[in-house]
């Protein structure tokens, strides 16, 4: 069955900060020791593959001038002992005051229970404009259609994300039953829409028992989450429960009605860490909306965020 690999983004992002650090046992360390492994790279005479990767790839390391890089997106997917994804963001090199578009795809092997790359592919792309002289749209086309009305309400591609999730959720369901938990997720989604419609959010998707939403500004998105926990917490209904909600703001990338990108990530973890009844927002969010009286916060120890690395400030919202 195929699932997004929370591990593999993990191991993705080690690649890419091993490749900036120059870290030559470790980018080796990564490589499958299949005769299969495979390797393209940007450059056009990039093509390699088996021992001859992991024998001068540490080099070719070396040849390359030091380099920033900040991420955009980052999946990943598994099945079995089979994963794969994709790492998009903007690469500088040295010597370069310019940030270059970069593509990485990888494909994965368990090799002794520990994920490798068995191949590889790297690309900064060119419009088909410049490369062939034609203008490709078939694809955009097939993603407007399928928004089917599915409509931004925000102007710019700077979004707040918010996630949901309620806290226990498999434990209520057997205690009450399949049938009466399913009526109060139903319930639960219905009423939590229009807190974020009454707030000019949007609801992206609903996963499970848990929501994911985007706002136009970082205030709206909050007062959204408040009003949410507030009508939990005032609810007669039974079962009881208590949800956990995540909000980051950033630059979001949009697809046939989905949001992807670091931010969506993000906000993703940041709801997981939440305690129950907990609203958690990154310090971005919390910048944001600073000159907002309504809105009072608790600031928290810093976090580590699965798949992104370094600690990152949070704080609660009261």
């Amino acid at each position: 069955m195929i699932k997004e690999s929370p591990e593999l983004v993990a191991v993705i992002s080690r690649w890419m900060k091993s490749f900036q650090l120059k870290d030559r046992e470790s980018l080796n360390n990564l490589f499958s020791k299949s005769v299969n492994l495979r390797y393209i790279g940007s450059d056009v005479n990039e093509i390699w593959s088996g021992d001859v990767i992991r024998e001068a790839y540490i080099h070719h390391v070396e040849e390359i001038p030091e380099m920033e890089h900040r991420p955009i997106s980052i999946e990943a997917f598994e099945n079995g002992a089979t994963g794969w994804g994709t790492w998009i963001g903007e690469i500088k090199f040295s010597g370069f005051e310019t940030f270059w578009l970069h593509r990485i795809s990888s494909i994965f092997t368990l090799e002794a229970g520990n994920w490798k790359l068995v191949h590889v592919h790297i690309s900064n792309p060119k419009s088909n404009v410049e490369k062939m002289g034609v203008d490709h749209t078939a694809f955009y086309d097939l993603i407007e259609n399928a928004k089917t009305g599915f409509k931004l309400n925000f102007d710019n591609e700077t979004a707040t994300v918010m996630f949901t999730d309620i806290v226990n959720s498999t434990s209520i369901a057997s205690i009450v039953g399949d049938r009466t938990w399913a009526a109060t997720i139903d319930w639960h989604i219905q009423s939590l829409t229009d807190h974020i419609n009454q707030n000019s959010g949007t609801v992206v998707k609903a996963l499970g028992d848990g929501t994911m939403s985007t706002f136009p500004s970082a205030t709206s998105a909050l007062l959204a989450a408040r009003s949410i926990t507030t009508h939990i917490n005032q609810s007669t209904r039974e079962p009881a429960f208590k949800i956990r909600i995540g909000i980051h703001s950033g630059a979001v990338i949009q697809s046939k009605g989905d949001f992807f990108g670091t931010v969506v990530n993000k906000a993703a973890r940041i709801a997981a860490s939440a305690q129950p009844g907990q609203i958690l927002l990154s310090d971005i969010t919390k910048e944001m909306t600073d000159s907002n009286k309504q809105l009072q916060f608790n600031d928290l120890p810093s976090i580590p965020v699965r798949g992104i690395d370094g600690l990152h400030p949070v704080s609660e919202l009261i």
